[in-house]
């Protein structure tokens, strides 16, 4: 962007450099070299007029600059000048505003108590001003500080505030942002009921805005609490929508964070290689990220270098005859530019050799963690699958026990019948009580109980699908349903239950019936599918 249209317009007066402070603001995050070469041509206007809001707003702008690129420093010094500027002047609106953005530097240079002191100066002069608005943002501010400090009633407190200001002046999406950081506080707390509730009411609010950044963020948030509180496909679901708006928003900072929150998820439903994937996706993507912020900067420090050169150059212009003590000044500056340029480069490789070699070892450490659960799934298979068969054979064995005794005790109840119609009467009468004995036993099975037993081992669920069917069946019923899940023959079926045919088949009409099967359907078919 050039500044030859600025530097025309910033000749019309007052109204051209607060332009050119908004432009600036506009930009600061996509082009901050940009952003800084606009502000320093308003700069150099407010100078030369003597407008000290100018020089003051400008200050704060560059403040902003240096903040959102990492510099928190430069960023400091620049506000506290705007700071100094703004009460001298006592412009009390534009002073709350850079408070509130120093107490945001002084809680990145980890000082939160001097950031909190920062917010609650800021309060302090909105209240004066009597600005609803910055006095709901200056309250979510000190409550964030207090979020940080654990101080969870508190931040509570100063965040129901913001709420109440922002929704007396009916901001939609301020009291979505307040909304937003009442969940976090609940997360923070572990109430993930009550936390999902705020994020579902932030996510209707920036619907109805169509605020699509902070809608990236009510997904990821949600995801991420649907994630802790174990419901792994709710929690896949918002982190996906997350990750498909971001998308198309080109948001790549949420795009990572949407990846890493699938991986997460993935993760913990056994999904490895899903999880994985993800994970490769957002470190990709994390580290072309790393490599145009950093580029970034590269460009911010090489604006700052020839901005400093060129004031260097116009020193030289203006005053000859301190040419030489200018050229030292400039060489001096250049030198601790690229010191800080090879400086900031070093610092940032260094922190990406750490992070991928994090990295590295952590997606060893789950690919070993998989292969162990895999290996241990596979051998808790193979023991059931033979204690399955084991019982299997028990049953098989328990039954055809059960048909050859009642085969025996079938033919036994047949001889004696021959016998007792040939012998004395006395002699009949015994033979008699000895084959209700026998038909007693037939009844009376003792091994029903085992058999039962073993075959619940078996097919664990049959009988309450059984009982879930028809609810009203005897233990005859269960008995003879059991048996002809065996897919026994009718015959041993019959031996078994110690009765003929004709009983056999009346039995299995009466379950027929119980179980509402109609004429066509097979019995046999119906009760093997359960």
């Amino acid at each position: 962007m050039t500044l030859s249209g600025w530097a025309q317009s910033g000749t019309k007066g007052y109204p051209a450099i607060d332009s050119l402070c908004k432009t600036a603001e506009e930009i600061l995050f996509t082009y901050p070299d940009s952003a800084f070469q606009i502000v320093q041509h308003a700069m150099d206007l407010s100078e030369k007029a003597n407008f000290a809001l100018g020089i003051a707003n400008c200050h704060h702008v560059v403040g902003q600059v240096y903040y959102h690129q990492g510099f928190y420093i430069e960023a400091l010094n620049n506000l506290l000048e705007a700071e100094r500027l703004y009460n001298k002047s006592d412009y009390k609106k534009e002073n709350a505003e850079n408070l509130n953005q120093l107490g945001l530097v002084y809680y990145n240079i980890r000082q939160p108590d001097l950031a909190l002191k920062k917010h609650e100066q800021a309060l302090a002069l909105y209240e004066q001003l009597q600005n609803p608005k910055g006095i709901a943002y200056t309250y979510g501010c000190i409550g964030h500080s207090y979020e940080k400090k654990q101080q969870y009633p508190k931040a509570l407190e100063y965040q129901e505030k913001a709420l109440r200001y922002y929704q007396e002046v009916n901001d939609l999406r301020g009291t979505a942002t307040i909304l937003e950081n009442i969940g976090s506080i609940y997360e923070d707390l572990e109430n993930y009921a009550l936390a999902r509730d705020y994020f579902l009411k932030a996510l209707h609010l920036n619907e109805q805005t169509r605020d699509s950044l902070s809608m990236i963020i009510n997904l990821n948030n949600l995801g991420d609490g649907y994630r802790k509180t174990q419901q792994h496909a709710l929690a896949i679901r918002h982190s996906g929508q997350a990750l498909e708006l971001a998308t198309r928003l080109n948001d790549q900072y949420q795009v990572v964070s949407a990846y890493k929150d699938l991986s997460k998820a993935f993760n913990q439903s056994g999904q490895y290689q899903e999880a994985y994937d993800n994970l490769e996706k957002g470190r990709n993507l994390y580290e072309e990220m790393y490599g145009q912020e950093t580029q970034r900067q590269l460009t911010l420090l090489q604006t700052l270098f020839e901005l400093e050169r060129k004031n260097n150059d116009i020193k030289v212009l203006e005053a000859s005859e301190q040419l030489n003590q200018v050229i030292k000044i400039a060489l001096v500056s250049g030198i601790a530019l690229l010191v800080l340029l090879a400086f900031a480069i070093i610092s940032r490789q260094r922190l990406k050799i750490s992070q991928d070699r994090q990295l590295i070892d952590r997606k060893e450490s789950q690919q070993q963690l998989m292969q162990v659960e895999l290996e241990n799934a596979h051998l808790h298979e193979k023991q059931l699958q033979d204690e399955l068969e084991n019982k299997a054979k028990s049953l098989t064995a328990h039954t055809l026990h059960v048909i050859s005794k009642n085969k025996m005790l079938e033919d036994l109840r047949t001889k004696l019948s021959e016998v007792s119609s040939e012998d004395a009467r006395d002699y009949r009468k015994k033979i008699t009580g000895l084959i209700r004995l026998i038909d007693h036993n037939f009844l009376q099975d003792r091994d029903w109980d085992d058999f039962r037993t073993i075959f619940q081992q078996v097919h664990q669920t049959f009988f309450d699908q059984l009982q879930t069917v028809s609810p009203e069946l005897t233990p005859a019923d269960t008995r003879l349903a059991a048996l002809i899940r065996l897919n026994l023959p009718s015959k041993d079926i019959a031996t078994i239950l110690g009765i003929s045919q004709d009983s056999l088949r009346i039995s299995r009409y009466r379950l027929r019936k119980k179980l509402g099967l109609v004429r066509g359907d097979s019995l046999t078919r119906f009760i093997t599918t359960l």
